[in-house]
């Protein structure tokens, strides 16, 4: 009948938008299959007992650590299916009788324990001809209570259930659980009768809860309603993205004024820790949900403040962010959860630790992208926009994400590269330069006289320094090669633009400008053309005049030299 009872309250779980929750085992928490040592002594069965139940009452998690060792003091009893729910009832016994002083129990070495059993009786104050006796007894090499014992308690809790805890236990209680038996003794004895499961007035203390909490989430919606229409008309947000977290955080506001009021309503820990939990999950569901929604409006404040600079950097920087922190708070809730269920956070925080060690191994390659990505963020190799080429792939970046980036091609295509070759390639960001360097040959016909080729090469400077787009301080304009088909005149400068249409835009302006002078000179440009010469011998050059020697041959280009050239 305990199971059933339990699994009833299906229906009040998901009235609060979770799952039905069961706990393991028969008595609340998972069976015990190992039978815990029993203590060497009496008073360290019953200090074990109590320590090990208050721990476990006033814990807030699912944990059945504690519970099981309080179950140390049943020696072999604690195999039995009921021994959970036999101990709460056992501990509800106890506070209801007298304060225990744990001296008033023998210890090791006593006498009084030489024939191996002991007795302890005690009548409660709210029924002096009620003795509650406890029996330990010696098992094996330490004590334990007597089965005879275990089999009293339910007769004991039937009588003692509806009295409160006795006067020095009563002062000792937190302020909502002594409101709560003052306020339960005050009630007539038909509010206090059990119909089904609960008593009449817990069911109507757990309807009251609900609706105070939908109270509470009617004045928040309100005062969030009337709060975000302010701040809508001072920062540039949606006022729709503003009120986006209304819903989330009333729900959030139900679940925890329902969850921090529950211990008014003085449940049985079997199905108090049921609801709790039911509370917990909705807590961190609605919680979770109410940070995206914060993320969400922290975000649109950062994009509508990025908009506004040139920089492109923090375009790139807050979708990231925005993915960051809400992974980082998905986490948080899955881990507040998981406490839940075990109570051991410490435990779960370790555990993370060593399978993230795991999953570092079996995710090499997805994490040399996560530090891509951070080689990304710290060294601004390139910002959204800009023209890069990275190994094989050039493009324009349009999007920079957690594992790779996304490069538009000249093609039009989209090619998704890995962040992991950030570290291990060179990144050459077109984007990132001042000037657009012009480097090209400009190949005359030979026919053309050295001082029209001086002309020109000088004409073609005079145009670069009145350009109004090319860089005054480093240019170069000269003969640079005598071709197979031409004279080469080597033009190089730099177009002052980032932009890749200026730069086309200006560099058919100088060509343009070039072909002009050139018509104006006269010169022309020479085509990839040979011309073969059929010679007579009355039309070979007359060499009559050459040098006799090699020192006469050098004095006479020494001397033509000097009239050419002025003395440096």
């Amino acid at each position: 009948m305990p199971d059933l009872r339990r699994w009833w309250l299906a229906p009040l779980l998901l009235l609060l938008s979770v799952p039905a929750f069961s706990l393991q085992g028969d008595g609340g928490v998972e069976e015990s299959s190992v039978v815990v040592a029993s203590e060497s002594d009496p008073r360290g069965v019953i200090s074990n007992f109590l320590s090990g139940m208050k721990a476990y009452n006033q814990s807030e998690f699912l944990d059945s650590s504690e519970h099981a060792r309080a179950l140390a003091a049943f020696g072999a009893g604690a195999q039995r299916k009921d021994a959970e729910g036999v101990a709460n009832e056992l501990y509800s016994v106890l506070n209801r009788t007298t304060l225990i002083d744990i001296n008033e129990f023998p210890a090791a070495g006593d006498a009084a324990l030489a024939d191996g059993r002991w007795v302890w009786a005690q009548s409660p104050p709210s029924d002096p001809d009620m003795e509650v006796v406890l029996v330990f007894t010696k098992q094996g090499d330490g004590w334990a209570l007597a089965g005879e014992t275990l089999e009293n308690v339910a007769s004991w809790y039937s009588a003692l259930k509806d009295q409160p805890p006795v006067g020095e236990f009563l002062d000792d209680l937190p302020f909502l659980d002594r409101k709560r038996w003052e306020f339960r003794n005050s009630l007539p004895q038909g509010m206090r009768a059990e119909t089904f499961i609960l008593e009449n007035w817990q069911w109507l203390g757990i309807l009251a809860l609900v609706f105070l909490g939908v109270l509470a989430e009617r004045f928040v919606s309100a005062l969030i309603a009337r709060m975000t229409r302010r701040a809508a008309g001072k920062v540039s947000i949606d006022e729709e993205i503003f009120g986006n977290f209304r819903r989330p955080f009333g729900l959030l506001t139900i679940s925890a004024t329902f969850r921090w009021t529950l211990p008014l309503i003085g449940l049985e820990p079997e199905y108090h820790r049921v609801l709790l939990f039911a509370a917990g999950f909705v807590l961190a569901v609605s919680g979770v949900w109410t940070a995206y929604r914060v993320v969400d409006v922290v975000c649109s404040y950062l994009n509508s403040k990025a908009a506004l600079t040139e920089n492109t950097f923090d375009d790139m920087l807050v979708p990231l962010l925005e993915r960051t922190m809400k992974i980082l708070i998905t986490i948080v809730g899955l881990v507040y959860v998981a406490s839940l269920l075990s109570g051991d956070l410490y435990g779960i925080i370790a555990g993370l630790s060593i399978g993230s060690l795991a999953v570092g191994f079996a995710a090499k390659d997805s994490i040399e992208n996560l530090f891509g990505t951070f080689t990304v963020l710290l060294d601004k190799p390139f910002a959204l926009g800009d023209y890069v080429s990275v190994g094989s792939v050039e493009g324009s970046v349009e999007k920079v994400g957690f594992r790779s980036t996304r490069v538009r091609t000249s093609y039009h295509s989209l090619i998704t590269v890995p962040n992991s070759r950030f570290i291990n390639s060179d990144v050459d960001n077109f984007g990132a330069r001042q000037y657009r360097r012009i480097k090209t040959t400009l190949g005359l016909t030979y026919d053309t006289p050295a001082t029209k080729l001086e002309a020109f090469c000088e004409g073609v400077r005079e145009l670069i320094r009145r350009h109004p787009h090319t860089r005054k301080d480093s240019f170069h304009v000269y003969v640079h090669e005598f071709g197979p088909n031409s004279i080469d005149v080597l033009l190089q400068c730099h177009i002052a633009t980032t932009d890749r249409s200026v730069e086309l835009q200006e560099r058919q302006r100088l060509y343009l400008d070039i072909l002009k002078l050139a018509e104006a000179l006269k010169v022309e440009f020479a085509f990839p053309t040979q011309t073969v010469h059929m010679m007579k011998p009355e039309d070979a050059p007359d060499h009559s005049d050459a040098p006799a020697s090699s020192e006469a041959a050098g004095a006479r280009g020494r001397e033509l030299a000097q009239g050419l050239t002025p003395e440096a």
